[in-house]
């Protein structure tokens, strides 16, 4: 699977071709295609600012997601909801934090990980349950249509904890995440409602594979992001690998 994704990529660089790594990035696309499509994504409440300037972009927020426009993992990613002037419950973390404790922690992750200094607000999704937590991010591995694997994240205080499904919602091993797998995750309410949605956006998308992220939220079902390029390939174990290659070059004929 890496060595196929890492050719169509070369692919795509040549000259003349505008790659599907480009759309996905821009948000301003993504949005406009699933409205198109019918599909909810997750508002955006303030967009590309600097951290410097983090107390006016939450001026009249009462509770958001803060994370960086170029976003692709949890990292640099707080949930909050506002408790006081300058003070806010973090969901990941459980607690409450000081504006100045929520900056001293983006600008960590900013350096540790070295992304550029844009950030963008978005509307904060709970789960159906309505506890005050982060929702459950559900990960589909879709090729033209039909999807190949699904990993569910679960991110606490105690960790992040995984829990890998094939296309008809049982439980697989893949040889990823293997330290971390929870097998008391519990899939999502609607399972086949949320599967059709992700065939559904994967269809309607100009490559053969595309990672499509979806939350079961109060608000129904949310689009996250698309994610061309999910790293660390290398990491399935050889029978996953194999699966998952084969899927990838029957969509590239299709």
């Amino acid at each position: 699977m890496d060595a196929l994704v890492r050719r169509y990529q070369r692919e795509a660089s040549l000259p003349g071709v505008r790659p599907f790594n480009r759309l996905a990035n821009d948000r301003g696309w993504v949005g406009r295609r699933m409205s198109e499509l019918g599909v909810a994504t997750a508002r955006i409440l303030r967009d590309d600012f600097p951290l410097q300037n983090l107390r006016e972009a939450l001026e009249g927020i009462e509770e958001c997601v803060i994370k960086p426009r170029q976003a692709h993992s949890s990292r640099g990613v707080m949930s909050l909801r506002r408790v006081g002037e300058v003070t806010f419950t973090c969901l990941q973390q459980r607690c409450e934090l000081s504006l100045v404790e929520i900056l001293d922690d983006l600008y960590r992750d900013m350096r540790e990980h070295q992304f550029p200094n844009h950030w963008q607000l978005e509307e904060l999704l709970l789960p159906p349950s309505g506890l005050l937590r982060p929702v459950d991010d559900f990960k589909f591995y879709a090729f033209r249509g039909r999807v190949g694997l699904i990993l569910q994240v679960s991110r606490a205080t105690q960790g992040t904890h995984y829990r890998w499904y094939d296309r008809d919602w049982q439980p697989v091993q893949t040889g990823k995440y293997a330290e971390a797998l929870d097998p008391a995750l519990l899939p999502p309410r609607a399972p086949d409602a949320m599967l059709a949605l992700a065939e559904r956006v994967s269809a309607a998308l100009p490559t053969p594979f595309c990672r499509i992220d979806l939350y079961e939220a109060r608000q129904g079902l949310v689009l996250g992001e698309l994610t061309p390029e999910p790293g660390t390939y290398h990491a399935f174990g050889e029978q996953a690998d194999l699966y998952l290659g084969a899927m990838f070059e029957m969509a590239q004929h299709l």
